[in-house]
């Protein structure tokens, strides 16, 4: 007796999608380049880094969710990231306004 295999799920893989990696890419970039300013406390942060590219990085992970027949998972991490990004941005300015300096 033998066990028969189906032979197409196991030759078919499931491929990224190109919107959910860029998504995902992005989440990366933005997290590094918010750890070394951070690092080296400028005056000002670069808004179009901070704050736009996140959101595109969130429009991209959402669309790279409508897919059929592709995997889903840089989509979900890429939104994970981005999100995580402006919730750190969020608490870190929460934060520091309760900082009292003159007691």
């Amino acid at each position: 007796m033998e066990l028969e295999m189906n032979k197409k799920t196991e030759n078919r893989r499931k491929l990224q999608t190109l919107t959910g990696f860029i998504s995902f890419s992005i989440g990366l970039i933005v997290l590094a380049v918010l750890n070394i300013l951070l690092l080296i406390e400028p005056m000002e942060l670069p808004e179009f880094l901070l704050f736009s590219l996140p959101f595109i990085g969130v429009i991209l992970g959402v669309i790279g969710l409508f897919t059929k027949n592709r995997s889903r998972l840089y989509a979900w991490w890429g939104i994970g990231l981005n999100l995580f990004i402006y919730v750190f941005i969020g608490l870190m300015f929460v934060l520091a306004w309760s900082i009292n300096a003159k007691p």
